[in-house]
């Protein structure tokens, strides 16, 4: 019955309501938009379209989404990633 409840609780709450800030629709729909720009001129002026829509913290959670794939390609060229990578591989068993 516990199972029943919390599913009809989920269907009475919007996601903003239950995300955090930085997962927010507005957040998400931010990057979008600025994704979606055809060159780099109207990305930044979507970005600053977006920073004065959203304010300053939730325009840089929707530049962080943007930036992210980057980030995560630099920190799998690091040494210590490789490492941990060499560890984790090491400990799967096969």
């Amino acid at each position: 019955m516990k199972e029943n409840r919390v599913i009809k609780d989920m269907k009475d709450r919007t996601i903003d309501r239950i995300a955090p800030d930085h997962l927010s629709t507005k957040v998400i729909s931010g990057a979008l938009y600025i994704h979606a720009g055809k060159d780099t001129q109207e990305k930044l002026d979507r970005t600053e379209q977006v920073l004065n829509k959203l304010g300053s913290k939730l325009a840089a959670y929707s530049m962080a989404l943007l930036v992210l794939p980057e980030l995560i390609k630099k920190t799998q060229q690091t040494d210590e990633y490789k490492e941990f990578e060499d560890k984790l591989q090491s400990q799967t068993v096969h």
